[in-house]
This record gives structure tokens, sequence and C-alpha cells, in this order.
């Protein structure tokens, strides 16, 4: 008696599909990613996939249950075949929730009164598949239940300083810049740039505007996914990522003034300090100046003082005999004594005052 073994079918053919749909998944993202194929296209393509790695579990499971209860082989096609498919599918499920929870929209913008316009990236928008650069004020409520925290920034700086730290944040966020224009006096500035997914590559499109004056400002942005219905959560997720780095932006360079004017304060103390410093050095000097003349001038008053009375000493030793010639040279050394003395008090009391 020979028993014959069967291969469950269901199981050949869900390896058989899942591999199948699994070479298109990564030609796709490939071309994608790195070439040229359009996006419409490719999410065609990613859709098709999606639908062969659900059938290509579901026929594996069925098959993993049939080769259970009949005994079947085949079980290792089966478990790829379910593998591969979630493989495919993994995308999807991790972004199902995002997909339930949220609105169906495809952009935002932190003021959607007057929402910042495409100029340049709406020549770029346009074709089959593509979402138009107007924007869709009906989306506008939706945005506002789901995304309250999705506001215009007020900058306490001028307008040049908030569209400086803004440009420093595109960059910094490697974000592509199609056009930029500088504010200037009665018109806002305006950045407009590409921003694409990472895993996937699709583009999404941002413009920027900063409006203000001297000496504040306000940064409003508008988030808009270029192909699909739904941005699971995408763009308000992009504005938010913009704001923190225009936030870290604006505090270092606040920071960098503090500092600034901290050392412009300090030199300035230092340099009162060390005009205190002179000015009482110069005033010691002159102080000196006046005690050294003082000094001089007492000096001399005491020599003339005293030869003043060496000469009345020596006349009163011999009264008789030296009167006459006392008196003549008294007479002789009077006039001289009376000139040196203004002149010693002039020259003293003019230095005195230099």
């Amino acid at each position: 008696m020979r028993y014959y073994l069967h291969e469950s079918r269901k199981a050949v053919w869900s390896q058989r599909i899942a591999l199948l749909f699994l070479v298109l998944f990564a030609i796709t993202f490939g071309l994608h990613r790195v070439g040229e194929l359009p996006t419409p296209v490719a999410m065609k393509l990613f859709g098709f996939a999606v639908i062969g790695g659900v059938i290509a579990v579901g026929l594996g499971l069925i098959a993993l249950a049939a080769i259970w209860r009949e005994g079947y082989t085949g079980a290792g096609k089966a478990f790829a075949g379910v593998v591969f498919g979630c493989v495919m599918l993994a995308g999807p499920i991790w972004s199902l929730p995002s997909l339930l929870a949220l609105p169906r929209i495809h952009e935002v913008s932190t003021d959607v009164q007057s929402p910042p316009a495409f100029d340049k990236i709406a020549a770029l928008r346009s074709g089959a598949g593509t979402n138009l650069a107007a924007y869709q004020r009906e989306e506008a409520p939706l945005q506002a239940k789901a995304y309250p925290d999705i506001k215009p920034l007020p900058v306490n700086r001028p307008s040049a300083d908030a569209y400086t730290a803004v440009r420093e944040a595109v960059k910094k966020l490697d974000w592509r810049i199609v056009s930029e224009n500088p504010p200037v006096p009665g018109k806002s500035g305006t950045i407009e740039a590409t921003d694409r997914s990472m895993i996937f590559g699709f583009t999404d499109d941002v413009v920027i505007r900063v409006s203000g004056g001297g000496n504040s400002a306000k940064v409003d942005v508008r988030s808009s996914a270029r192909h699909g219905d739904h941005d699971m959560g995408r763009n308000a997720e992009r504005v938010r990522v913009l704001f923190s780095e225009v936030k870290t932006r604006l505090s270092a360079l606040d920071k960098t003034e503090s500092m600034e004017k901290a050392v412009v304060l300090r030199d300035a103390r230092m340099k009162k300090a060390l005009e205190k410093k002179e000015r009482e050095r110069q005033e010691a000097e002159r102080e000196e100046r006046r005690r050294q003349l003082r000094a001089a001038a007492l000096s001399r008053e005491r020599q003339i003082s005293s030869s003043a009375n060496s000469g009345q000493d020596a006349g009163q030793q011999s009264p008789a005999q030296s009167r006459p010639a006392t008196q003549d040279a008294q007479a002789q050394n009077r006039r001289p004594r009376r000139a040196r003395t203004p002149l010693t008090f002039r020259k003293f009391w003019e230095q005195l005052g230099q």
C-alpha cells in the first residue's frame, strides 16, 4: 500500500503571489525614491502591492489551517507567503491608527483666513493626481479640531532677524528651497521649500511668510502634501518641528546679544574705573607737588630769617664800632631781600596753581 502526500496549492500560490508583489514593491520603491518614477504612478503600484500582500497573507493562513487539519505538505511555503505579505503590509498597518484617528486633509496652515500662497511651487502642483495649489478652505474646521496648536508664531524681534532664523531652520531641516524673498519695508518675506518623506520619498510643499516691522514679527506656515488626500498628520508635525528650530535659533541669538551687552557693559565699567584711578593718581601727584612747594618755600623763609638774625647778633657784639657799618650793610641787604621775597612767593603760588 502506498501513501501519497499532497502539497497544498494555496500554500504554493501564497508564496508565489507574495514574492511577485514583493518584487513589484521593491522595484517601485527604488524607482520612486531614487529614480524618476512619478508619485501618482508609484502610489498606484504601492496600492497593488498592498492588495497582493493581503491576498498572499490570506492564502497563507488558509493553507496553514488546511495543513494542520488535513496533513498536507507546504507549510514552509505558506509561512513564507505570510511573512512576505506582512512585509508589504507593515507600512499600511503602521499608518492605520493615524488613518483612522486623524481627519482626511492634505494640508494645514497657521493662518486659515489669509494663508500664505504658493508662487514658484504652484507651477509644480499640476497634472493628474496632484493637489491644487489653492488653499482648501473647507479643510480649515477639520484642522482647527484636530490640530488646535497650529497657530502663528509671534517673535519679539525685527522681521529681518525672524526671517534669518527661519531660513537657518529650513537649512537645518534639509528642506530644498525653491524660492526666497527677504522682507522689505511694507512687504513680507517668504520662503518656498519642498520636503520629502524619509522612507517612501513623497513630496510635500511648504511656504513660510514672515511679516512685521522693526520691533516684532509673525511667522506663518502652510504645509501641503503634493499628492494624496490624507497627510497622516505629517504636515502638522512639520510645522511643529519648524517652529521648534526657529525658537532654538532665536534663543541662541538672544543669548549672544545678552553676552555682547554684558561684555560692553563690563568694558565700560572697567574704563570708568581706570579713568577714576588715573584722576586720583593725577590729583595725588598735584597734591604732592603742592606739598613739596610749600615745604621749599617754608625752608627758604627759615633760611632768610636765620640769616637776618645772624646779622643782627653780629651787630650787637660791638655796638659802638660797628653801628655805621652794620647800618650800611643792613641798608644794602634790605633792598635785595625785599626784592627776592616777593619773587620767591610769586614762584611758589605759580607752581602751586599748576
